[in-house]
């Protein structure tokens, strides 16, 4: 499809302090040339609340090829601006030339927008290789002060209708209403094209534009906004909303919209429903093992058809055989072992991980396969960091950084307790900084001090402690959003989080145990017959992965526990449905691509089932480490300096891993330390399962 011409503002002038940007005109992009769109902007944070700068920081348009990427091409152009960024190494944007997440307080942050949908998966998603990013697309990245609610976004709102749809000529009637979804387009004499802007009332529904027919599964076969399309009397104009072929995410439950605009004449009766049906199969495509949510979004969509429509559907039988082959492909499907995933952990690596990726240091030192140097070039990374920062908070609103860092050091073999002259145990200490995160922030401020055993006040504990059991829902699980109102029942993911944090208390806590009980049953009932776990509403990665994580530190095997066994499919064979044997990585959802988010928290998984079978302690209990105090006068480790650990350390092993992975250097010699441990990160991260509310209600989300 050809993009529209329209000039387009960029920045020309360098943000100073809180100015208001100004802007000048580019040129327009070029017909012959596949380009996107990239803009980045705030209109929500003033400079009086904060914000480093406000207005429209980009806007221009980017070649593109078969390889190009969302990521790339928002580092290319920042770096051609000199402008600097955060969190695009880890699918979580924090900073953009100055102006960072926790500007906007605890819900701040920077939301992903293809074209005028905030997304429902990480930056990382958004490639021209899966089809998800396109010539005359448009790359928003806008902030948010309320995660995403302030830009028209509700992640619990299920309302799919138009609230605006603008045409470039001609009349429209009758008036656009949103329950009214039959319309005739009148054109002048002589119109020959038109061009099309609907605008969606909840920006966490898509919408897309088709002429005649609808076929949202197809891709390449819908238009943009603002771009000419050829018209003739009789044609229809199409307008579909929150198909489920363009999300990933449908939390609510929202029930699709179909708007239709017949050009100049009346309506002809066309049913766009079983258009959207032969579609969705025909995307199916060859089988394979990444299959399976294509096949079971069909089948959902022509079930939900009346007898009549399904009759209508030209290539069901193409469904049926679909599922067929699939059932037989998954019967051959054998389990990757776990000592193959230890050994392809680095592979996803491209750099040695430094203060940001505690996630990556972490598994590293779980899985037993950080060198001395990859340990201390962490280190001194969040040496630096402090320097910088001059206090043992590195976060005024997200204690779960806090959380990170202290677990990381820890897994490190570093004491996170006086490093450097900085107590960074302490603001988890301090209940009201750490509750500003609500259930997340306590949750991973608990799991980070009894990693060591830090602090000795044991009131703090018993705080979180009551804070978390106060939390559990009537159905036995835990939600992040219990500040929302929203009263959709617990999650997978959440539960399993906190699960790993009361696994210490569990057996000499009656009430803990009480509890613990009850939200193995959430999980066990919340488990599919492929071993996935289900947070809103559907089976991700994430959910698994915390669950077999949480089995792992409750002492029970998650391939031999009847209730986390459906068909012989245990939770580990659920987290691997989500592997890609091709990038090494794991993916959000079974059909879409891997990324970082998902990666990091599989291979999370994956270090604690390995420790588990090896007997070695848990992912997050590091008693098995001999902490180091860490001084000024002192750069390498002192024998006199250390803390010792109530348990041996272990002994060294010959290294099972080799990887071409620059910077990851593969050891010879690797001690098994015992000592990492993810902290579904830093709240934002954590929108994982959730708007990337949130992070992943929050994983469309860069925020």
């Amino acid at each position: 499809m050809k993009k529209h011409t329209q000039l387009l503002a960029v920045l020309t002038a360098a943000a100073v302090g809180s100015s208001l940007l100004s802007v000048t005109v580019a040129a327009a992009p070029q017909d012959d040339q596949p380009q996107v769109r990239l803009v980045i902007e705030n209109t929500t944070l003033t400079g009086d609340e904060g914000a480093d700068w406000t207005g429209t920081l980009v806007d221009e348009w980017v070649d593109i090829d078969e390889d190009s990427t969302a990521a790339g091409i928002f580092l290319t152009v920042l770096e051609r601006h000199q402008y600097t960024q955060q969190g695009a190494d880890v699918d979580y944007i924090t900073e953009i030339n100055g102006l960072s997440a926790e500007d906007g307080g605890t819900m701040g942050g920077w939301m992903i927008c293809l074209d005028d949908w905030i997304t429902d998966e990480g930056l990382s998603a958004y490639t021209v290789r899966s089809g998800k990013l396109e010539d005359g697309d448009t790359l928003t990245f806008r902030y948010s002060c309320s995660w995403g609610a302030d830009l028209g976004y509700d992640w619990s709102g299920n309302d799919t209708s138009l609230s605006a749809v603008s045409f470039s000529v001609g009349e429209l009637s009758p008036e656009l209403s949103a329950d009214t979804f039959d319309y005739v387009l009148t054109l002048p004499e002589g119109t020959e094209t038109v061009t099309v802007q609907p605008t969606v009332g909840n920006k966490a529904y898509r919408a897309k534009i088709y002429k005649n027919v609808y076929t949202p599964a197809e891709k390449g076969t819908d238009y943009k906004s603002g771009q000419p399309i050829e018209v003739t009397d009789g044609d229809t104009l199409v307008i579909g909303v929150a198909n489920a072929a363009w999300m990933q995410n449908n939390y609510n439950q929202a029930v699709e919209s179909v708007y239709r605009f017949q050009v100049n004449e009346a309506l002809a009766p066309i049913d766009t429903q079983v258009q959207a049906a032969e579609s969705l199969i025909a995307a199916i495509g060859t089988v394979t093992p990444d299959s399976r949510s294509a096949i079971e979004t069909a089948r959902r969509y022509v079930d939900a058809l009346s007898a009549e429509q399904q009759g209508q559907v030209s290539n069901l039988s193409v469904l049926v055989q679909a599922e067929a082959a699939y059932a037989a492909l998954m019967e051959d499907t054998a389990l990757l072992p776990v000592e193959e995933l230890r050994q392809r952990y680095t592979q996803t690596l491209q750099d040695s991980p430094v203060y940001g990726n505690e996630w990556d240091i972490i598994n590293l030192c779980r899985f037993g396969l950080a060198e001395d140097g990859i340990r201390e070039h962490y280190c001194d990374s969040v040496r630096q960091a402090l320097e910088e920062t001059g206090s043992a908070v590195f976060s005024r609103t997200r204690s779960t950084v806090n959380a990170g860092v202290v677990t990381a050091l820890t897994a490190c073999g570093v004491d996170a307790a006086d490093f450097y002259g900085y107590d960074l145990t302490a603001p988890l200490c301090e209940a009201e900084y750490v509750q500003k995160q609500g259930l997340n922030g306590v949750v991973y401020a608990l799991l980070a001090l009894d990693t060591h055993d830090y602090a000795a006040d044991t009131a703090i504990r018993e705080t979180f402690l009551s804070v978390i059991l106060n939390a559990q829902e009537p159905d036995g699980g835990w939600t992040i959003d219990t500040w929302s109102g929203v009263e959709d029942g617990s999650d997978a993911d959440m539960t399993a989080m906190v699960l790993q944090a009361l696994a210490p208390y569990a057996a000499t806590h009656e009430t803990v145990q009480t509890a613990v009980n009850k939200a193995l049953t959430f999980l066990s009932d919340n488990m599919n017959d492929k071993g996935q776990l289900r947070s809103y509403g559907y089976y991700d990665c994430e959910s698994g992965a915390q669950t077999l994580i949480a089995l792992c530190a409750l002492g029970i095997d998650p391939t031999a526990d009847e209730r986390f066994m459906v068909n012989d499919r245990t939770v580990y064979a659920g987290l691997l449905s989500f592997f890609h044997e091709d990038s090494s990585g794991f993916s959000h959802f079974e059909d879409s691509e891997s990324n970082y988010l998902s990666t990091y928290q599989g291979y999370a998984a994956a270090a604690a089932y390995d420790r588990f079978c090896s007997g070695l302690t848990a992912y997050f209990d590091m008693s098995d480490v001999t902490l180091t105090v860490m001084r000024e006068e002192t750069s390498q480790p002192q024998e006199d300096s250390t803390v010792p650990s109530s348990r041996p350390a272990v002994v060294s092993e010959p290294s099972q891993t080799a990887s071409s992975v620059p910077m990851i250097d593969q050891p010879s010699d690797t001690v098994r330390t015992g000592a990492s441990s993810p902290l579904y990160v830093l709240c934002g991260v954590l929108l994982s399962s959730a708007v990337l509310v949130l992070l992943f209600r929050k994983k469309r989300t860069a925020a």
